[in-house]
């Protein structure tokens, strides 16, 4: 077992190679916030820990279970290749080395009837901490609280934000002074927004940047002509306008997504996200520099994911499993099941040159890196905030530079872009900070 004492707050747990961590979701996000000199302190709201599996909707006989496979398309069938084996002897070693339960202590929030959120957010008097439970969290924070993300009819400059706010504590600023345009802090304090038209505040990080829009066409070019305005001069390891990390939470749609129906996917939008991606991100890689993608347990999304490494010249060189758990460390559903199962993967692949030939090279799979993240689920959509995993292996971890799309908050240091980038940054989900022990 590593020495917490040095590791950040949000890893309960790490083996000495860093192939297993337990790490707690809401204090990932939150320790991100801030920077070794400006730390966050605060705290997220959150529902209560899971204390038992979910309900079984697995088939209850092997016939059943044949007869739901033979149903399936192909490219829908549950398919993966992280080791099964390696999912149990991790969660093996986490219960052996700790004897508390698999979070950190939370903030429970309030919760209410989805229409009386809405009606709040109408009236710009939601209060904090309540309304943002699984079930109201469409109505309550769903779009960044009210942001009306329309089309783009011209480029507008960066807005910088100025190191010293209003009176009342927030600089102040319109919808569209933040829609569709590229918004960075480059100060090293964190800073706050209070938007006028909804009356809602967000905490905005040390040197973060950040682009509230669609990824479609032209906010495509609109983020990328934005890039190389702000990152003029070639770094270390990136020309201008280029990234060393890469990360991708695209809107794969699925069974859970579906039904709740708490975001667009993709077969729903007018462009394919991964489509504009494709054609525009691939002059945004550093060389050697690290993309990231999480996807489904589909097939057919993990070959979409594959192909678009192969455009990029990406080569996949790791593979993380996000297993959820209960607070007693079991599983949410069978590690093995057909209709659903208790992880999600990250891929990760390395920009190499000269690019990849063929997408049937990604798809050989050759041998690579697997590394286990165990944590407890939080808010849908809320993942785990890998700054403290992935900065390990970078290789200049205190001089990088990152983006995040399909964000769903804001990082210190990182460039950050989607629909709801703003989401877990608005100040109704934070709390005053309390010291974080294993419960």
């Amino acid at each position: 077992m590593s020495n917490i004492d040095e590791s950040p707050r949000s890893i309960l747990y790490q083996t000495e190679d860093k192939t297993t961590t337990l790490v707690d979701i809401p204090s990932s996000i939150s320790e991100a916030q801030g920077t070794p000199d400006n730390p966050c302190m605060d705290m997220l709201w959150s529902p209560p820990p899971l204390e038992k599996p979910y309900p079984s909707i697995e088939p209850n006989s092997h016939k059943a279970k044949q007869k739901v496979q033979a149903s399936l398309h192909l490219g829908d069938l549950i398919q993966s290749t992280f080791p099964q084996d390696l999912l149990v002897q991790g969660l093996a070693d986490i219960r052996a080395a700790c004897a508390g339960r698999f979070c950190a202590k939370r903030k429970f929030a309030n919760q209410q009837p989805a229409s009386k959120v809405q009606d709040q957010i109408k009236s710009g008097t939601p209060q904090p901490g309540e309304g943002i439970m699984e079930e109201t969290v469409t109505v309550a924070c769903h779009a960044d609280r009210g942001f009306v993300i329309g089309p783009v009819f011209q480029p507008r400059k960066p807005l910088f934000l100025p190191s010293s706010a209003t009176s009342d504590g927030y600089e102040a600023v319109r919808m569209t002074d933040v829609v569709s345009r590229v918004v960075s802090n480059p100060f090293v304090q964190p800073t706050q927004l209070l938007v006028l038209d909804t009356a809602q505040k967000y905490k905005i990080p040390p040197l973060s940047t950040f682009m509230l829009s669609k990824v479609g066409q032209q906010e495509a070019s609109l983020f990328s002509s934005a890039a190389y305005k702000l990152l003029p001069e070639p770094s270390i390891s990136a020309a201008p306008g280029q990234f060393d990390f890469i990360l991708l939470d695209p809107p794969w749609e699925n069974r859970s997504v579906r039904r709740s129906k708490n975001y667009e996917t993709q077969r729903k939008a007018n462009d394919d996200p991964m489509d504009v991606l494709q054609e525009m991100l691939e002059k945004h890689i550093a060389p050697n520099g690290l993309v990231a993608c999480w996807i489904t347990n589909k097939k057919r999304v993990r070959d979409a994911a594959l192909q678009v490494f192969q455009a990029w010249g990406v080569e996949l060189v790791e593979e993380w499993a996000w297993l959820k758990a209960t607070v007693h460390g079991d599983p949410i559903c069978p590690i093995d099941g057909i209709m659903r199962r208790p992880y999600e993967i990250l891929l990760i692949g390395k920009s190499i040159s000269p690019a990849i030939d063929s997408y049937e090279d990604l798809a050989s799979e050759k041998p690579t890196e697997k590394r286990l993240i165990v944590g407890v689920p939080d808010i849908h959509s809320r993942k785990p905030c890998l700054k403290a995993l992935i900065e390990p292996i970078m290789a200049n971890k205190s001089d990088y530079r990152a983006l995040e799309v399909f964000a769903r908050n804001l990082t210190a240091g990182w460039w950050s872009w989607g629909d709801e980038v703003l989401k877990y940054n608005w100040e109704g989900y934070w709390t005053k900070a309390e010291p974080l022990n294993i419960t």
